[in-house]
C-alpha cells in the first residue's frame, strides 16, 4: 500500500517536477550554459535533473539555481489569479496545476550546494557574492523545512498573492 501511495503521489505531482526541471533548463539556455542531459521526471530519490556545464559567472549559477523559485512561483501566482467565480471545470485544472507546480518551486539541496560551491570559487574575484550566502542558507533551511511541509505553506502564500494582488 505504501508503494502505491508513493507512485500515485509521484504521478499526481509530476508536472511540478517537470516545470522545476524546465526552469533550470530555461535559465541554462538563457545563460548560455551547455546542457548535457535532462531528465524531466523519474521515480526515485531524484525526481528529475539537468546536467550542465559549470557556469563561468556567478550570476549564471544564481539564475540556474533559483530558476524554479522564479518560474514555478510565477506560474502558481498567475494560475491563482485566474480562479474567479463562476467556477468551471477548467478552474479545477488550474487549481491542481498551481498546487503541484508551487510545491516544487523551492530549489533542492543540490541546487543550493551547486550555488554554494560556485560562490566559494568566485568570492575572491567578486566580493559582492557575499550577499548570496544568506540566500543560499535560506535554500538549505527551506529544504530542511520541506520535511515539515513548508512547501504547502509556500503555495498558500503564492495563492494569496495571486488572488489579491493580480
Amino acid at each position: 500500500m505504501r508503494k502505491f501511495i508513493y507512485y500515485l503521489t509521484s504521478i499526481i505531482t509530476a508536472p511540478g517536477v517537470v516545470v522545476h526541471e524546465l526552469s533550470h533548463l530555461f535559465f541554462c539556455i538563457l545563460a548560455r550554459v551547455k546542457v548535457y542531459k535532462v531528465k524531466l521526471f523519474q521515480f526515485g530519490q531524484l525526481a528529475g535533473y539537468v546536467n550542465h556545464d559549470e557556469p563561468k559567472h556567478f550570476i549564471q549559477a544564481f539564475l540556474i539555481s533559483f530558476g524554479p523559485l522564479i518560474i514555478n512561483s510565477s506560474i502558481t501566482i498567475f494560475l491563482a489569479s485566474q480562479l474567479r467565480e463562476p467556477y468551471q471545470l477548467i478552474h479545477l485544472l488550474y487549481l491542481w496545476f498551481a498546487i503541484v507546480v508551487g510545491m516544487h518551486a523551492i530549489p533542492s539541496t543540490g541546487d543550493a550546494k551547486a550555488l554554494f560551491q560556485m560562490a566559494n570559487h568566485k568570492v575572491m574575484r567578486n566580493p559582492f557574492i557575499l550577499v548570496a550566502y544568506p540566500l543560499i542558507l535560506v535554500l538549505y533551511i527551506l529544504n530542511l523545512l520541506k520535511k515539515l511541509r513548508i512547501d504547502i505553506l509556500y503555495v498558500v502564500l503564492l495563492f494569496w498573492l495571486g488572488r489579491f494582488y493580480l
